[in-house]
């Protein structure tokens, strides 16, 4: 078995992302500083030791004094006061043969200067060098000594040992880097507080923990058979399954993130998003679909940041409660039919035991009759299952509630039907508002008649469904086949404006003439060269 890869923490990655960074910039700014350091110390160093050496230089006392017998008994007081005043190493007065009148150490007076720059300083402007003289490596910074007159007399050399250099830059480098680890410790606590604080926005999950959930629901997305959208705070698409996309009109191209209000106008998911109140089962038309649609807005802390919309083919559930529905009612109608064949049976077995057997002949006779005739009428004019399937239903649930539905004797559909799918929904939403129609109004049930008409021609199918009802409302006018178009109430009047649009769809033609006397539903839908 294939062992599992162990893998870092997401907040170790940032623990140790974020001391790595600290630690390079620790690093970059001490080096930075220190080199700026080190070199405006031994700058700073070698100006002040030529300036002590001109300031020394200038004084009437050594002046005066290489005029005595022994100037170092003048000169050496005042060169050492000096030196344990400024700090320096040493200062170092001599004759123009370089020989010393002051030193630290008394033995090395009357002696050369030594040095890799034991040469005689001239000129105004002195020197600055670096040299190992007896005391060891120094900075120096050598001036001449004029007389009154302006003639070089000596030379004065001030220096400070690179050794107590180094230890002044040492003591504060280590402050620096003590600074710095401080600031390390402060920035990993600040580096676990994050991590910590990002962990709990991710709800404690890993990367590829979130990488599985996220290609986990794109997949539970796609293989729902309903329209999933959902939007952000500025109404822009954020989600959108293949099922939604099919659903719309404007499906090309890539939908997320754009504005919901160009897609789908009457989403009403902004709505949502304001009251903060979920809707559940609200019929809308979505493209050329009737949907029954659930809006729920996206809570996080207590605010909204979002909507969701599930869309379901209301075709569908229809079909689907159709088809129950269809079932309990032929459930219904064998068992009335075989109480009328029982009746009928024991209406011939009482015929038989009278010997009556001519009447016997003509009851059965008369029965296979009607059948006959039902069937061959189908087989000769309406040959689509479907179409028949449909009809025998609706023809069922019309004389359940004593109304007559009639098929004209002229109809004829073909084996295929054109736009089969589009005929089956104007035929259930035609019948069923002529039922509904004629159930609303006072008129005697023995009176009510539904009639069903077909044309099939070269250049397109013609449908027709007439109710002797009370007509439709004038009040509607053109909005009849606008969603929502109707006077029965909420969340009716989706079944004209999808009729409508699919209609519509292939450029057919659809209307509704109305009177006092009932309404007639027409419907002209094209025959195109490949449904021939």
């Amino acid at each position: 078995m294939k062992r599992k890869k162990n893998r870092v923490k997401l907040r170790t990655k940032i623990n140790l992302l974020i001391l790595l960074n600290l630690l390079f910039v620790l690093l970059l700014f001490i080096v930075s500083l220190s080199w700026i350091m080190v070199h405006r110390e031994f700058d700073e160093t070698g100006q002040n030791a030529l300036a002590t050496a001109k300031t020394v230089a200038a004084l009437p006392e050594i002046v005066q004094a290489f005029k005595e017998p022994n100037p170092s008994l003048q000169i050496q007081p005042i060169a050492e006061i000096l030196r344990k005043k400024i700090g320096a190493q040493f200062i170092v007065v001599s004759n123009m043969n370089l020989i010393r009148y002051s030193h630290p150490d008394l033995k090395m007076i009357g002696q050369h200067m030594v040095g890799n720059d034991d040469t005689l300083v001239s000129g105004e402007q002195g020197s600055i060098t670096q040299a190992t003289g007896t005391l060891g490596l120094s900075i120096r910074g050598k001036y001449p000594i004029f007389d009154l007159h302006h003639h070089q007399i000596g030379v004065v050399s001030v220096g400070f040992l690179i050794q107590d250099i180094w230890k002044k830059l040492t003591s504060l480098i280590l402050e620096i880097i003590g600074l710095g680890a401080i600031a390390v410790v402060v920035g990993l606590i600040g580096a676990f507080i994050l991590s910590g604080h990002i962990k709990k926005q991710i709800f404690n999950m890993e990367p590829n923990e979130i990488a599985f959930l996220t290609n986990q629901q794109a997949a539970i997305l796609e293989s729902i058979r309903e329209g999933i959208i959902a939007i952000d705070t500025t109404g822009k698409i954020t989600t959108l399954n293949r099922e939604a996309k099919n659903m719309l009109e404007d499906n090309n191209g890539n939908l997320i993130g754009r504005e919901i209000a160009h897609i789908l106008p009457n989403s009403r998911l902004t709505e949502v998003m304001k009251k903060g109140a979920p809707q559940y089962d609200h019929q809308m038309i979505m493209g050329n679909s009737l949907v029954v649609v659930n809006r729920i807005p996206v809570m996080f802390n207590g605010e909204v940041i979002g909507a969701v919309a599930s869309f379901r083919d209301k075709l569908h559930l229809d079909q689907l409660e159709n088809r129950l529905a269809d079932i309990g009612k032929y459930a219904d109608t064998l068992r009335s039919q075989r109480h009328e064949f029982m009746n009928k049976l024991h209406l011939i077995s009482g015929l038989i035991q009278m010997r009556e057997y001519d009447l016997v002949r003509k009851l059965i006779a008369q029965v296979n009759g009607e059948q006959q005739n039902v069937l061959n009428f189908f087989l000769a004019h309406i040959r689509d299952p479907a179409i028949v399937g449909v009809l025998i239903g609706k023809m069922h649930r019309a004389k359940e509630l004593g109304i007559h539905l009639t098929i004209t004797p002229e109809s004829y559909v073909p084996d295929r039907c054109p736009h089969r799918d589009i005929v089956l929904t104007i035929l259930g939403n035609a019948i069923e508002n002529a039922i509904e129609a004629i159930q609303s109004t006072a008129r005697d049930k023995r009176d009510a008649m539904i009639s069903i008409h077909f044309k099939t021609e070269t250049a397109g199918l013609y449908m027709e469904v007439k109710d002797n009802g009370p007509g439709i409302d004038p009040n509607l006018g053109n909005k009849l086949f606008d969603d929502g178009g109707t006077t029965k109430g909420p969340g009716r009047g989706f079944g004209l404006a999808l009729v409508s649009r699919l209609v519509s769809r292939i450029s057919g033609r659809i209307q509704m003439v109305s009177s006092s006397a009932g309404a007639t539903l027409q419907v002209n839908l094209p025959i195109l060269e490949g449904q021939k």
